[in-house]
């Protein structure tokens, strides 16, 4: 291990989050972004599971279709996005941080559309995954990677150092996102409840917000609180969320 991989695993232990550079090629994290373009407009016939979306009431495709703002396991159905789920680098840089053989847990394609302009569109609050996931504490490791350039005010993720410390699982509150998300049931649509740490529980002093290039990989916790910024970049923006843990 380099000093530079060294100083990056002690970052992680100790403030619960690491920041690798350049992780995913550029041609990788052009066609998974091409594809789920693609996908915008005339959705795939995946599991119905697969496909969190924007009400439609509020706004559909040309086709009628719902927008999707959340695809759930893409490196399952096609092989442009297990490429980047399973590159090697990333791979390497998940079992070099949990100190051992690692599998791909569950992976999220996340869609913070340009034509929102809802001041709570495209963001999401502090909240720690194991909420959840309810994956002990040191088994699992997240890896968040912006199919776009990110910075604040365009959905880049903000961490709050240390907060893995202790390994406890903080109260969540639930609510709901405007414009609402969800799923189509044979009923019709149906809202997801989301879940945060309480408003009124959170110092926004120490946090680090973090500008990312395409194909960047933010590593944390399952314990780190972390959050993303809105979208009023007025452009779609995307990320690859992919969780990994410890092979048993």
């Amino acid at each position: 291990m380099n000093p530079t991989e060294m100083e990056t695993k002690q970052t992680y232990l100790d403030d619960g989050y690491c920041l690798k550079r350049s992780l995913i090629p550029l041609d990788l994290i052009a066609a998974a972004r091409a594809r789920v373009v693609e996908m915008i407009e005339d959705q795939p016939d995946w599991a119905n599971r697969s496909w969190q979306v924007v009400d439609p009431a509020y706004k559909q495709n040309g086709k009628g279709q719902p927008f999707p703002i959340g695809i759930q396991r893409p490196a399952l159905a096609e092989a442009v996005f297990d490429a980047v789920a399973h590159h090697p680098p990333l791979i390497a840089a998940a079992a070099e941080l949990l100190g051992g053989d690692v599998e791909l847990f569950t992976d999220q394609i996340g869609v913070k559309h340009g034509f929102i302009s809802e001041e709570q569109g495209g963001c999401s609050y502090y909240h720690q995954d194991s909420f959840y996931w309810k994956i002990d504490p040191d088994l699992g490791v997240n890896c968040w990677i912006p199919l776009d350039n990110v910075n604040v005010d365009a959905i880049a993720l903000g961490i709050k150092p240390g907060t893995q410390r202790g390994w406890e699982l903080r109260p969540h509150e639930s609510y709901y996102d405007d414009p609402a998300w969800g799923k189509l049931t044979e009923e019709g649509f149906q809202a997801f409840k989301r879940h945060r740490i309480p408003l009124q529980e959170i110092d926004f002093s120490d946090e680090i917000i973090f500008p990312m290039q395409a194909g960047d990989g933010l590593f944390f916790t399952n314990y780190t609180w972390h959050r993303s910024e809105p979208n009023r970049s007025g452009e779609t923006k995307m990320f690859y969320a992919i969780a990994y843990q410890l092979k048993e």
